[in-house]
């Protein structure tokens, strides 16, 4: 791509106001000249929110501060997004143009990268500096596409780090090591500003829990404008670009040279997509105080914006976009106005736990005559919105439970409890017992010979904490359990194995006051839930899966990030005193995650994703004994993404493992099967999907004296619950 020279007018700090001519700016200082280019700037600091339309935000009381700047010092009243969803958006304020993306895929799929100038590498090639700083990141230099790894699966599993709002990495030219070591933790920009080392641009990414994205299962779901997710998420977000405000404009570093602080969000919903108005406000060290200014501007007028601050050349949309001179005028002022405190969210309700529903029964289904292979067989659902099947465990052929979640008509916004029950003729669906009003989400299950089941997951309380959730199937109706949540504000369990009613496991993780992600274990001896001390190597480590052989031999996976690329696979086993990590085999090109395992103290089968930076994940299988396993070769369909997040032994001694593909031309997700045919090596089964839609499997169980079952979901824009038996 061609640069194009710009004249840049420098200016002291002392200098009159640089305005546009023709532009009415309301509150502007009397006596301001017209425009000949943007002033010179030392340092940017651009922040970026999601996905809230400009009325959404100015004049919501729940976002205080956010109000407190754009009175303060500068708003851009007419600012739109440029493309829709989220990733063109962040390609597009970074490089002058969206160059095609239409869609959040991984920033290595096909398309996604892109091999053109940046303002990254303007600014290195004009010997000025750059770091990214990201909230939810687990070290700097990550490579992956989000973290926790496990953000692209059933039910809704969002995420908090993801690469889809990070325009950084879209670049072909920053995707190498010394590049992306300059992308860190949002921590470390407390550090370089107290030292005063900051670089020139930052870019400052919050996770999905504070950018007013919303991430089950890490936070509530954004829900409607208005709402109480909604507001939650836009007090919270609002919390942290207070935060983030006031450490850089009481750093060293706003005391020196000409400095801004740009807020802006990615995209306003609007119609046609990527064309929304959004909330876009200047704070700056020696600029105008309390104006507003109507000119039309985009993304790229605050791409051409910063590349006149810093004197580099434009590129492609920059260079016909309006700079937002205005905004960025020096007018002398060095006042920095005191925001208000941030709003508080009162309790939604209360923690207390509701009863367990009546159930829903679905049609009568007959398993007598199926054939060989996979059929989807028919459930019912909760409601024309969505229904997510996470989990399922089976007694008997009679006795089998599914687990998940779904949206209540009533209450969109909010995912709550469900169960499915089968009983030898159909499935009959539950709504079970929910604590409080926020999210309720139920993630895995187990059942006991003698007909009792637990079933594990989160909830977020009247406080919008997430904590531990575990409910008990007596025989009779669900309840729910007590259960440990150590983490300050998050915690959560993936998976259950229950030996007995005296004996049960269950493994999640929790994040720390210092925002690390620990492996989570918790025990029941028919009494209480407790926690028992994980084998906790490194950091980012949480558990997904977990499988119970006996008393004395218990094994549980997930990931370890550690401290770079590529992340490890994390194996756990229980001796019966305690907790000690096995070993697992590496790839030094690729992150290894498994989502699943099930096996024999002799035979171990861990089912996930294989992950690297530069094509879409693979499914991944590691299998054979411990202490010797090794990755298998599993097959894909296509060559888009695979993934596999449950894995189980047939009664006949079969190994088989679930999960979904992406067809990378629709996006369209299909079913996936692959079973074991030899020795290290796994092959696809044929797989039930249902027309055209997205379909996929996230977990799968072995009945007792024949049969298996896989739960998942069916449908593209209110997902449906999916059920599969193999005879």
């Amino acid at each position: 791509m061609r640069f194009v020279a710009r004249s840049i007018v420098a200016a002291s700090l002392v200098a009159a106001p640089l305005l546009s001519a023709g532009v009415a700016v309301s509150g502007a200082p009397a006596g301001a000249a017209p425009a000949t280019g943007v002033a010179h700037y030392d340092h940017v600091f651009l922040m970026i929110e999601e996905n809230h339309p400009f009325n959404t935000i100015i004049g919501n009381p729940n976002a205080p501060i956010i109000n407190a700047l754009a009175a303060d010092y500068g708003l851009a009243t007419a600012y739109n997004s440029t493309s829709d969803p989220s990733e063109p958006n962040y390609v597009a304020m970074l490089g002058g143009s969206d160059f095609g993306i239409t869609s959040d895929d991984p920033y290595y799929f096909p398309g996604h990268t892109v091999d053109a100038p940046n303002l990254m590498s303007q600014l290195v090639a004009a010997g000025l500096t750059w770091k990214g700083y990201f909230q939810g990141m687990p070290y700097a230099g990550y490579r992956g596409y989000c973290f926790p790894t496990k953000c692209n699966g059933i039910p809704d599993a969002d995420t908090q780090y993801v690469a889809k709002h990070n325009g950084i990495v879209n670049f072909a030219d920053n995707q190498t090591p010394t590049e992306l070591a300059k992308m860190q933790p949002l921590g470390q920009l407390s550090t370089d500003l107290a030292s005063g080392q900051v670089p020139n641009f930052s870019y400052i990414v919050p996770d999905e829990c504070h950018d007013m994205h919303g991430a089950p299962p890490w936070c509530v779901d954004s829900g409607p404008f208005g709402g109480v997710g909604d507001n939650w998420l836009v007090s919270t977000g609002d919390q942290l670009v207070g935060q983030v405000v006031n450490e850089v404009t009481s750093s060293p570093v706003w005391q020196q040279g000409n400095d801004a602080f740009v807020l802006t969000f990615d995209e306003g919903n609007g119609a046609p997509p990527g064309t929304g108005k959004v909330a876009t406000i200047v704070v700056t060290n020696h600029g105008p105080r309390g104006i507003k200014d109507p000119t039309s501007y985009d993304h790229y007028s605050l791409l051409a914006t910063l590349q006149h601050g810093f004197g580099l050349g434009c590129l492609l949309h920059s260079c016909t976009a309006n700079p937002m001179t205005p905004l960025f005028a020096l007018t002398g002022s060095t006042s920095v106005p005191v925001l208000p405190s941030p709003v508080t969210q009162p309790n939604n309700g209360t923690n207390a736990v509701s009863p367990m529903g009546n159930g829903t029964g679905g049609p009568k289904i007959s398993l007598t005559t199926c054939s060989s292979g996979w059929a989807a067989v028919k459930s019912p659902n909760f409601g024309p919105l969505d229904n997510n099947l996470a989990g399922v465990s089976a007694a008997s052929p009679t006795d089998a439970w599914a687990v998940g979640e779904f949206y209540n008509a009533s209450n969109p916004g909010v995912l709550v409890n469900e169960a499915q029950h089968f009983d030898g003729t159909r499935w009959t669906e539950y709504p079970l017992p929910d604590v409080g009003l926020n999210e309720n989400s139920l993630l895995g299950v187990s059942e006991l010979s003698n007909g009792h089941a637990y079933a594990v997951g989160y909830d977020v309380n009247a406080a919008y904490q997430q904590q531990t959730l575990v409910e008990r199937y007596n025989g009779k109706k669900w309840t729910v359990l007590a259960s440990p949540s150590p983490g300050r504000e998050q915690n959560l369990l993936y998976g259950v194995a229950a030996l007995s009613d005296t004996d049960v496991w269950a493994v999640g993780g929790f994040e720390d006051a210092a925002s690390e992600w620990h492996a989570l274990i918790e025990h029941y001896d028919g009494t209480s839930w407790a926690v028992v001390p994980a084998n906790d190597p490194g950091t980012g480590n949480l558990l997904y899966a977990v499988d119970a052989v006996s008393p004395t031999s218990v094994w549980a996976t997930g990931q370890a990030a550690g401290p770079g690329f590529p992340g490890g696979a994390l194996l756990e086993h229980w001796g019966g005193t305690s907790w000690s990590v096995s070993p697992t085999p590496t790839d030094p090109a690729a992150t290894l995650t498994p989502l699943a395992l099930a096996g024999t103290d002799a035979d171990l089968t861990l089912a996930g994703q294989h992950e690297t930076d530069t094509s879409p994940n693979t499914s991944l299988v590691v299998d054979g004994p411990p202490g010797g396993l090794a990755i298998a070769a599993s097959d894909n369909r296509g060559t888009g993404e695979n993934d596999l997040f449950g894995t189980t032994v047939a009664g006949d001694g079969s190994r088989w493992a679930v999960g979904w593909s992406i067809d990378p031309a629709t996006g369209t997700h299909q079913t996936l099967i692959e079973e074991r045919t030899g020795p290290g090596a796994w092959t696809l089964g044929p797989s039930p999907d249902r027309g055209t839609s997205d379909n996929g499997f996230s977990a799968v169980t072995t009945v007792p004296g024949g049969g298996m079952w896989a739960v998942g979901i069916s449908g593209s824009t209110n997902p449906r619950t999916l059920i599969a038996y193999h005879c």
